[in-house]
């Protein structure tokens, strides 16, 4: 059982009888608050649109699990990132997921390796640009191809102020790769989408990525990659170095149709959405089903959790307080069912999203004994 007050975890403790009016069942489980780094836009709103509503999106997102999020920017004209930036620029709200930063996907990405992102709106690396987007918001993770010229430099002035800088839409060699992590390279973003494909006498960047001490995202919702890629990817990366994202966009939360990315027209199946001529350009399924998809799959239950919570916690930074249940920590918990579908979110201790209704605000939650504690209840 784990009772939360104040908004902390107060006490985790076994028990065979719980509180009456605790939150769950025996077929519970309990994971810290899931954590996205990659979210483009969701319920209807795309945040590459400077007019997007970012309270109705955190507001929505406990719905999905998701208690702390990167709303993610892709690649757009140079005037526009300055009101894209100041609208993502907001407060902590109350019941609401929780906004670490800003991620900026693009605009230095390769014309090549361009993906969805329209290929108008990519160019150079651009340092001045670059140091220009922090005058305007709280950018926390850039997203560039590195062995475009002049990205070097960027990434040195990037990691110099804290921002952390990944490789994504790339096709960058082994070497270049390594180069860029001297620089201050420390992440890699949806591993193999938007990458040049590896081959075994040349593997590029996603073999180096896939070799190298830095954590990758990975978009885990069967379409992008393919669950048996994610074991595999799984097993050949350390500790603390696999992130889930959703990768999702404003199909996410709603009915398969049409929807706008960046201002391009994208139409969603209700797992992904694509481009008119049938390019991927993201994902429409909520961090809940993404890990009840990977369970379902043979991954195992810790290393899908930790996937989604500690370890994007801890690569921001954020690892002492977010992604993981201890006593004294923020009380970010998502109830699950033995589906893994959200029943309840609380964001500080209070109930933020609950399946039905008559959901107390503030109670203890118990545990599930069939997932091993170090899924649930793993210390830092």
């Amino acid at each position: 059982m784990v009772t939360v007050d104040e908004g902390r975890v107060a006490a985790i403790e076994p028990t065979s009888t719980p509180p009456p009016d605790a939150l769950g069942s025996d077929r519970s489980i309990i994971t810290p608050g899931l954590v996205d780094l990659q979210l483009n836009g969701a319920f209807g709103h795309d945040f590459s649109d400077p007019s997007a509503d970012l309270a109705a999106v955190a507001g929505a997102l406990p719905s999905t699990g998701v208690t702390a999020f990167l709303p993610t920017v892709i690649s757009s004209p140079p005037e526009r990132y300055a009101a894209c930036l100041a609208n993502l620029r907001r407060p902590v709200l109350r019941d609401a997921a929780r906004v670490l930063g800003v991620h900026l996907e693009g605009p230095f990405l390769a014309p090549e390796h361009a993906g969805t992102h329209e290929p108008s709106a990519l160019r150079p690396p651009d340092v001045q640009e670059a140091l220009g987007w922090l005058q305007h918001g709280d950018v926390r993770l850039v997203t560039l191809a590195p062995e475009l010229p002049g990205a070097l430099d960027c990434i040195r002035a990037l990691d110099e102020r804290g921002v952390l800088v990944a490789a994504g839409h790339s096709g960058a060699t082994w070497a270049q790769a390594q180069r860029a992590m001297e620089a201050g390279l420390r992440m890699g973003t949806h591993l193999f989408n938007g990458m040049r494909q590896m081959h075994h006498r040349d593997p590029g960047l996603a073999g180096w990525l896939l070799a190298a001490p830095v954590p990758v995202s990975l978009i885990c919702d069967g379409a992008h990659v393919a669950l048996e890629t994610v074991r595999w990817v799984a097993a050949a990366k350390g500790p603390d170095q696999l992130i889930i994202v959703t990768d999702g966009l404003a199909a996410l939360g709603m009915p398969p149709g049409r929807y706008r990315l960046a201002g391009q027209g994208i139409v969603s199946d209700g797992t992904v959405a694509r481009r008119p001529d049938g390019t991927l350009s993201g994902s429409a399924l909520p961090m809940d089903h993404v890990l009840g998809g990977l369970v379902a799959s043979g991954i195992d239950p810790s290393l899908a959790v930790r996937a989604a919570t500690r370890d994007p916690a801890r690569v921001l930074g954020q690892a002492s307080d977010l992604g993981s249940i201890a006593v004294g920590r923020r009380a970010d918990l998502v109830l699950l069912d033995d589906s893994w579908r959200v029943r309840a979110t609380l964001i500080e201790g209070q109930v933020a999203f609950a399946a039905g209704s008559g959901t107390p605000g503030r109670s203890p939650i118990k545990d599930e004994a069939r997932v091993p504690d170090r899924t649930v209840l793993s210390p830092t």
